[in-house]
């Protein structure tokens, strides 16, 4: 910590004060950003196994006369906006080849 010279500290002990509080906040900003990610992937996760129960067969596989278990969900156009990615009209259920074409 930082040696207080009378009621100041030196420019040395400042600087490094303010790079430590910067890399402190910063691990703060990281660790937050990965709470929500991991509560989005949750909730994605949730809703793709509640839309796979109902769309269980590949869209793209069915577009060609086949019929293929859906194992993912993807959207149909890249979502630029939290609405278009929760848009349920975006989504398509595709099995596991078709997925990885994409």
């Amino acid at each position: 910590m930082a040696e207080f010279v009378g009621d100041c500290m030196g420019k040395r002990e400042r600087d490094e004060h303010w790079k430590e509080h910067e890399r402190a906040v910063a691990k703060a900003e990281k660790a937050k950003a990965k709470s929500l990610m991991d509560d989005k992937s949750k909730a994605w996760r949730k809703a793709c196994a509640d839309y796979l129960l109902v769309n269980n067969y590949c869209h793209d596989c069915a577009k060609r006369g086949y019929t293929s278990p859906a194992e993912q969900v993807a959207h149909l156009i890249d979502p630029t906006s939290q609405v278009k990615f929760w848009n349920i009209q975006n989504w398509q259920a595709l099995c596991e080849p078709c997925f990885q074409r994409i």
